[in-house]
């Protein structure tokens, strides 16, 4: 176990440091591939169906506190290091995505403090806003089913 640790964390390392945003999971799918020679196909399978449970899974759990959204993409990297149509994908989001927190961070950076305050409010409220309705709509229902004593 302590084996498979070190080596993940080796293999996430080279993909934040070696490769360039617009080509990390392709670089990353073909260095799971040259590796992966000796791998048989049923494990590249449990490693795919691993990765989109983690994804489907953190897509699921989001509202909840905890980190939902990490998972979610380390699911999808996941995916990427063994199908090259989402690793495709993948890179492509992750130039887009760069491209638009730029933007916000430019924006931020431009708004005066009552501008950021409204912003951070609107936030605030959109968080507690959601964890309200997932309460409802997870929790609520559960307590209907629940037999009067008496």
């Amino acid at each position: 176990m302590e084996s498979v640790l070190e080596n993940s964390i080796e293999e996430w390392r080279q993909f934040l440091s070696q490769s360039v945003p617009g080509h990390r999971f392709r670089n990353r799918y073909c260095r799971r591939q040259q590796a992966s020679r000796d791998r048989s196909s049923l494990s590249r399978a449990c490693y795919v169906a691993f990765g989109v449970a983690l994804a489907i899974g953190s897509i699921l759990l989001a509202p909840l506190p905890g980190p939902g959204w990490g998972t979610l993409f380390v699911g999808l990297g996941m995916i990427a290091g063994e199908v090259l149509h989402v690793a495709r994908i993948l890179d492509r989001t992750e130039v887009k995505l760069r491209e638009a927190l730029r933007f916000a961070k430019d924006m931020w950076d431009k708004l005066a403090f009552k501008g950021r305050v409204l912003v951070t409010l609107m936030i605030s409220l959109g968080v507690v806003a959601s964890a309200y309705g997932a309460y409802h709509v997870l929790l609520v229902p559960l307590s209907a089913l629940t037999v009067p004593s008496g």
